[in-house]
């Protein structure tokens, strides 16, 4: 199929239905009205999100697509902060900074956050962006950063937020449940505040992987058993535990694993509701954290420079560890030769 397209005004976008059904479409390329900006998607990262079936189909078709980065080709007359050729990263859910969750700085729990969106998605050749998102969510990019490293900071902002609820502290023990790029991310957050890592996963490669991003201890998730645990946190339990699994297996490894007032962060969770032992966690008062995604803080926080070391090392890791088509996604049908 010939996907160039000789009409300026029509574009290719990726839209999903399901895992397996990934269909290549034609529509009219977005119109911006005098406070909105176009911007020509460089890189778009894959979420682990995009990948769960259970929670996308519902809602398919769609086009995904939200850790975008790209140039600003075309800008409402009414912008005056951002310019034509600007390189970017464009946050998909920004809070509008008026009500009463954002004048809390609550800002994840902000009905715009959970609302708004770019339009048609990130996995589209040109996406319009609407006023709060120019506002709010677009960000330029600094000179050394690439499109592709521009992809992880939502990710890394998400775990960013995430530890935010957990209060890390210098040789504070955590727990990461498996360590794939979202554990990878809280591996290297962690470290950075100085705390002693064990990371876990079922899979000795990435059990290897994050002992070479940091962390003190890798366990394999099938084997680990408490004994191990206190042996390496001197008689106690971890004070952290952060959960980046989607598997039961895991949401029941998270309380097996923690210390008395200790703390558990969902990062993620299975498609189905998951069964609390209530009794012990209220005897031993522990604390449960959920953590949704991230806002426009932040973001700000992930590009500034000490985080941003941290994400061109996973980044990097992707990169030389992935097929890049299956982690990036750029819309250029007539190079990639998609269809």
């Amino acid at each position: 199929m010939n996907t160039n397209n000789t009409n300026d005004s029509i574009i290719n976008v990726a839209e999903y239905y399901s895992n397996s059904d990934i269909r290549i479409k034609k529509i009219s390329k977005p119109l911006i009205n005098e406070k909105e900006i176009l911007v020509k998607m460089q890189a778009c990262g894959i979420c682990g999100t995009d990948v769960m079936e259970w929670y996308r189909k519902t809602s398919a078709p769609k086009i995904l697509g939200h850790e975008m980065s790209g140039t600003i080709v075309e800008i409402g007359k009414q912008v005056k902060h951002l310019k034509i050729n600007d390189r970017v990263f464009v946050s998909h859910h920004v809070p509008c900074f008026d009500c009463y969750y954002c004048d809390n700085e609550q800002y994840s729990a902000c009905n715009l956050l959970h609302k708004g969106n770019f339009f048609p998605g990130g996995f589209s050749e040109y996406i319009r962006i609407p006023e709060e998102n120019v506002k709010f969510g677009t960000f330029l990019l600094p000179k050394e950063m690439t499109y592709e490293e521009a992809t992880m900071i939502e990710p890394m902002a998400c775990a960013v937020a995430g530890q935010n609820s957990l209060n890390i502290e210098k040789d504070d023990t955590v727990i990461i449940i498996g360590s794939g790029i979202s554990g990878l991310c809280h591996i290297q957050l962690a470290k950075n505040k100085e705390a002693t890592v064990i990371a876990t996963d079922i899979s000795d490669y990435r059990i290897e992987q994050a002992i070479n991003f940091g962390a003190n201890y890798g366990l394999n998730a099938s084997k680990i058993n408490i004994d191990q645990i206190k042996k390496i946190n001197n008689g106690r339990l971890a004070d952290k535990v952060i959960v980046c699994s989607g598997s039961m297996s895991a949401v029941e490894d998270s309380f097996n694993y923690i210390d008395k007032k200790g703390k558990i962060l969902f990062f993620a969770v299975p498609s189905s509701n998951i069964s609390l032992p209530s009794t012990g966690l209220w005897r031993n008062e522990i604390s449960l954290f959920f953590s949704y995604g991230a806002a426009t803080g932040d973001i700000q926080a992930t590009i500034c420079s000490k985080i941003n070391c941290l994400l061109n090392a996973v980044i990097r890791y992707i990169c030389c560890n992935y097929c890049c088509p299956f982690i990036f996604c750029k819309l250029n049908m007539t190079q990639t030769g998609y269809s």
